[in-house]
């Protein structure tokens, strides 16, 4: 069987991600709104070209048990690339545990669409693997993160310092059955 990794919601769209996306995508990662809450983005346009060929690459080797996957976050009404949704490991957590990760243009935001995005995400990771749960780690004065998260169904779990030696406010949520999603 194979695998459709589109998620169709009411405004958004969760679909893989495809070399048409470079100049959007590339676009997106200019916006100090995201970068400076998500550093490791500011790629040249050479380094985010393999990284998309690499994200683009991985969706034939999805494994259950070793879940990495990296979808497009498309607003469907005008059919535009507003941002991207993740789940993969994180070299600061735990190896065993998997990070939901994600991004919206600030010009796409306060309306929903990234917390639609997220529930959607983990809602199919659940489905379509072996997690019992997805973890999430928000820097703590990321208000609207952290505001994205619980309206997904996550729990702040406690505030910790990591390898980098910043402070993180941590979140989880669990597989919940019946049906494993959220």
């Amino acid at each position: 069987m194979t695998l459709s990794f589109t998620m169709e919601m009411d405004s958004v769209r969760l679909r893989p991600f495809a070399a048409e996306d470079d100049e959007a995508l590339y676009a997106l990662t200019r916006q100090t709104e995201i970068t400076d809450l998500l550093p490791d983005w500011r790629m040249t346009e050479a380094q985010l070209a393999d990284f998309l060929q690499f994200v683009i690459g991985s969706y034939a080797k999805f494994d259950p048990q070793d879940v990495r996957i990296l979808l497009a976050v498309e607003h469907q009404a005008d059919a535009r690339l507003i941002g991207w949704c993740g789940v993969f490991p994180n070299d600061l957590l735990d190896p065993a545990a998997r990070e939901v990760a994600y991004a919206i243009s600030k010009d796409y935001r306060n309306r929903g669409y990234i917390t639609s995005a997220v529930r959607a995400i983990v809602s199919f990771v659940f489905r379509h693997s072996e997690l019992e749960r997805v973890a999430a780690i928000v820097k703590p004065h990321n208000a609207a993160s952290g505001s994205v998260l619980r309206k997904a169904g996550f729990r702040l779990l406690q505030r910790t310092t990591l390898a980098n030696g910043q402070d993180y406010d941590y979140f989880e949520t669990e597989r919940r059955e019946p049906g494993g999603s959220l």
